[in-house]
């Protein structure tokens, strides 16, 4: 049996699940924009499709295009497809576009399986005529190992915020409650290139690390005290929370269902504004050695969790395969 895993995007769940499922590993990406990106990214799909060959494909989606192309020529190269999806690949445009979303309900209708995260997005795509497995992501496995140690003033608590600037990311929040901490005290560390004029709005509790290559992110992870992961949209188990567990550091995420679901130790879950942020901030730093603890039997936990949903996954997806 052959199966291989294409993604459009770079992300590490890709990476995390396609070795899990002893997947190839597919990462097609181009500097191109627009249409001409799909175009390239399109024939490329086509004719790597066309030379391995596979009997099951994994595709992530977003992107629709790509996920779409994965259903549509199951039918011609005979492969099982496996669609992993996100939520803003089940809501593309936050369920904006009734195009989009009636694409999205093809995908999740002929596919032959969708991965999901959680139980909510499952019973969505069971309501939709989908055959959803719950996959959380993997726990990845990251190591600092080959760097050097890095000399940190103890009194200055890091708090690593992993943002993109995206819109379901309460960034204006964070940026108002960290003008509210003393800098003598703590350091906001953010990721991602921010919008135009966000660095005169900052703090001097704030640092803003611009675009990070995966090596200083990992570096950066490894580095704080705590992180700080949050987003508007519910049913969304944020891949920064697994690194963070990953990483054995503690975190602040929003307080959505899902979220409280699957993190339930090590982590403090805070209403996404300004004031209820910077109270979370403050009691991880009191509490910190208490939630450190947590944070290491919680990965304990997910260990053993992603193990027993690997052999499902496995078990229902190259069920015929193995037979």
């Amino acid at each position: 049996m052959k199966s291989i895993w294409i993604t459009w995007e770079v992300q590490r769940r890709n990476r995390s699940m396609s070795d899990a499922l002893d997947a190839s590993f597919y990462e097609l990406v181009t500097k191109r924009k627009g249409v001409f990106r799909y175009l390239e990214l399109g024939f490329k799909t086509f004719f790597l499709l066309l030379r391995e060959r596979p009997d099951v494909v994994f595709a992530q989606n977003p992107s629709i295009v790509l996920s779409v192309i994965v259903v549509f020529f199951k039918r011609f190269f005979g492969y099982s497809s496996v669609v992993d999806e996100h939520n803003a690949g089940l809501f593309p445009l936050d369920g904006r576009s009734k195009i989009l979303n009636r694409i999205s309900k093809y995908i999740v209708l002929f596919s032959d399986f969708v991965i999901v995260t959680n139980e909510s997005l499952y019973n969505l795509c069971l309501e939709w005529g989908g055959r959803p497995v719950i996959m959380p992501d993997p726990i990845p496995y990251l190591s600092i190992d080959s760097l050097k140690e890095k000399s940190i003033t103890n009194d200055v608590f890091r708090v690593l915020f992993v943002c993109s600037w995206a819109d379901d990311e309460p960034y204006s929040e964070v940026l108002t409650s960290a003008s509210e901490l003393p800098s003598n005290y703590y350091e906001i560390r953010i990721t991602g290139r921010p919008p135009v004029g966000v660095e005169s709005a900052c703090s001097d509790s704030v640092k803003l690390l611009g675009f990070v290559s995966e090596e200083d992110y990992v570096k950066e992870l490894f580095y704080s005290d705590a992180v700080i992961v949050l987003t508007k949209r519910e049913d969304c188990l944020n891949c920064a929370a697994y690194e963070a567990v990953a990483a054995g550091k503690p975190g602040i995420l929003s307080d959505k269902h899902a979220l409280r679901e699957y993190f339930h130790s090590g982590f403090i879950f805070t209403e996404n504004r300004s004031d209820n942020i910077r109270d979370s901030v403050k009691l991880m730093r009191s509490k910190k050695d208490f939630y450190a603890d947590q944070i290491l039997e919680l990965r304990r936990s997910l260990l053993v969790r992603d193990k027993a949903s690997l052999i499902k996954l496995k078990n229902i997806v190259y069920k015929g395969f193995l037979d």
